[in-house]
């Protein structure tokens, strides 16, 4: 027999995948219900709507990135080498994969300004980005370019190339997609010298 605690965990699986498969405007409560093969009064005994099950999944999104930034600001590019940029690289492609849904709707739908997840979102996008911001700095490499600026077209680069890769809209292999990344990054955000024979290469899926 499931417990309360089952039921509601398999309510929230079924909405991230329904989400990522439908986005946020065209799903349903019964979509959800239906994805989680339960009833109605279940669903309503855990969630008033579908937008509070989605600011759920929201909220743990957060957690997830906020984890994610205090790695990031531990991160000196110097000093751990590029290894460690990779793990860190991987690590965001793992939440990609893990919270696709929330990150689907949260990029298609327009959400009530006053809002308390709307606000929480804001200043967990801004800490991602001042958590980037810290090593492009820390380099010092020189650019007309502001730090901040640079921090925010990384992110950009980081977001839809994961989101491309790992939903399959591409032909390149989403095994080699962090160590792809991290060499790009190390050579074109924190200044890394190519070298010979170090020629960035993509592989492609058979």
């Amino acid at each position: 027999m499931e417990t309360q605690p089952d039921l509601r965990n398999r309510l929230l699986e079924a909405g991230q995948r329904v989400f990522a498969a439908s986005g946020y405007a065209s799903v349903t409560i019964d979509d959800i219900i239906g994805e989680a093969a339960t009833s109605r009064a279940t669903f309503y005994r855990y969630f008033r709507s579908k937008e509070d099950l989605f600011d759920e999944l929201s909220r743990a999104c957060f957690r997830e990135m906020r984890a994610l930034v205090r790695k990031l600001t531990g991160f000196d590019p110097g000093a751990d080498g590029r290894d460690a940029l990779e793990e860190l690289v991987a690590g965001y492609c793992d939440l990609q994969v893990r919270q696709r849904g929330v990150i689907r709707a949260w990029m298609e739908r327009v959400d009530r300004p006053e809002s308390t997840v709307r606000r929480e979102a804001a200043s967990t996008f801004h800490a991602l980005l001042s958590g980037l911001e810290k090593p492009i700095s820390a380099m010092g490499v020189p650019s007309r370019v502001a730090p901040e600026v640079q921090a925010a077209l990384l992110f950009v680069c980081l977001d839809r190339a994961t989101f491309y890769v790992l939903h399959r809209h591409s032909r390149i292999d989403p095994e080699r997609l962090a160590p792809t990344l991290a060499t790009m990054i190390q050579r074109a955000w924190l200044g890394a010298g190519s070298g010979r024979g170090s020629r960035l290469r993509v592989a492609a899926r058979r």
